[in-house]
């Protein structure tokens, strides 16, 4: 390749549990894409947040997306608006604050691109109410060397679009897309805080309060018989005016993969995490029972912040296991769940739960259920039970977050769509020029 902008690059998933050094260029015009020959394996890049690979594999070019950040187009009347694909979360949200509008769907994370929300579906604290990343895009500009410039929608290359929404950029660099906005009903949010003595007590909560804008728990995830399931239950729902016309953003920088520090030991550990999550939790529950959050913060919990959080779990670092489990099986599988732990006493810390509402299809993390987000400190014992929850989750009939790391043998078995989903790309792209660290793991 003799393209000046092309150099050798050491990527590093978020997790840290990924590395890999290969080729890497950041285009800042078309002409940068057009111009790398056809037969040169290539991937797209946002903003690096993904556990796993999507974005970068070895001999495999990474085109990073990120100048790419310009707002194209707005109609005010339709409330609808055009983005370059490596516009930030955060830069969408200050732009359109300014306009008491906001994208509804967003994940916690402020500095993850459009594109790699629309590449790996992304869901935020409202998928109960509002499903996942797909439910805003209306159109999408790709490019693929073999097509050229397609544009996707429900309604035009519709099969093409269905691929490419939770598709982790197999289908070719997405360029910009076409976004539905939402009133913005206030620049601060309610919250209300539940204690919860169980896991399923937060299922029930779910269940009592899915008309609420946001709701999710946490849970102590240590294996003691006295704390594991305990908890605190959030639901969140938009004050009924403006305090302040002006967007309130942290002053700390976000987190990167190679921005995050750790500490030589781990202070989240089965030991001490029950201690240190009950003290939390008291602190929560004794507190008041509901407080305010300004928006910014309210839709990125981590905004800022995840750096501490990382930090806390030493070198090994932080193993996420995120599953979907349908409401009807959630009770047993939760028993299942507390077994195994028992058993196997691993370094689970802290468990996210969530209530979704919705259809799957292909490989997207979307269905009607519970998800819960496991947090491990990575370890022998870790993989070893790790392993042993893939065979649970596969007797349930329940799927597994992808983007947060699985295995060939699980995606397969859990997502019905999977060889439709090699099969419809294979005939959209029979060379397979779009691949990735993830894709080759998972043989799609």
């Amino acid at each position: 390749m003799t393209n000046t902008n092309i150099k050798k690059t050491k990527f590093l998933s978020f997790d840290g549990s990924v590395e890999i050094v290969s080729q890497h260029q950041r285009p800042d015009k078309f002409r940068d894409l057009e111009q790398i020959p056809k037969n040169v394996t290539r991937i797209g890049r946002g903003g690096g947040y993904s556990y796993t690979a999507p974005s970068f594999g070895k001999n495999i070019l990474t085109q990073e997306m990120t100048s790419f950040n310009r707002i194209l187009e707005f109609d005010e009347e339709s409330r609808t608006v055009v983005v370059e694909s490596g516009i930030t979360l955060k830069e969408l949200l200050k732009w359109s604050f300014e306009k008491k509008l906001f994208l509804k769907i967003q994940p916690g994370h402020p500095d993850i691109t459009i594109g790699g929300c629309v590449a790996s579906n992304v869901h935020g604290k409202n998928p109960h109410k509002d499903g996942t990343f797909v439910n805003v895009v209306l159109e999408i500009k790709l490019f693929h060397p073999d097509h050229g410039i397609k544009i996707l929608s429900r309604t035009q290359n519709s099969d093409i679009f269905e691929l490419t929404c939770g598709g982790f950029g197999l289908t070719g660099i997405i360029l910009s897309v076409k976004l539905q906005l939402n009133v913005l009903p206030s620049d601060r949010m309610v919250f209300e805080k539940t204690s919860v003595q169980s896991l399923m007590d937060a299922v029930e909560l779910f269940q009592n309060n899915l008309d609420a804008d946001f709701i999710s728990s946490w849970h102590d995830g240590s294996p003691s018989k006295k704390n594991f399931g305990k908890g605190v239950g959030y639901k969140g729902v938009f004050a009924n005016s403006f305090k302040s016309s002006k967007l309130i953003m942290p002053k700390k920088e976000g987190i990167t993969p190679f921005s995050r520090a750790r500490l030589p030991f781990s202070v989240l550990n089965k030991t001490t995490a029950a201690v240190i999550y009950s003290f939390y939790r008291y602190c929560q529950i004794t507190g008041p029972k509901t407080y305010e959050r300004n928006i910014f913060d309210s839709l990125f919990p981590f905004g800022g912040n995840a750096k501490y959080y990382h930090l806390l779990y030493g070198k090994n670092g932080l193993s996420e296991y995120q599953i979907l489990v349908d409401f009807k099986k959630v009770e047993e599988f939760i028993g299942d769940l507390i077994k195994l732990v028992k058993i196997e006493k691993p370094p689970l810390i802290i468990i996210f739960m969530k209530p979704f509402s919705g259809n799957q299809k292909y490989l997207r993390y979307s269905s009607s259920g519970v998800s819960m987000a496991l947090n491990f400190q990575r370890s022998p014992i870790t993989k070893k039970t790790l392993s042993k929850l893939d065979d649970i989750l596969i007797s349930y009939g329940a799927i597994i977050n992808i983007i947060k790391g699985s295995s060939k043998q699980v995606v397969q078995t859990c997502f019905p769509e999977y060889y439709k989903f090699i099969e419809d790309l294979k005939k959209f792209d029979p060379r397979r020029i779009y691949k990735s660290d993830l894709s080759e793991k998972l043989g799609l």
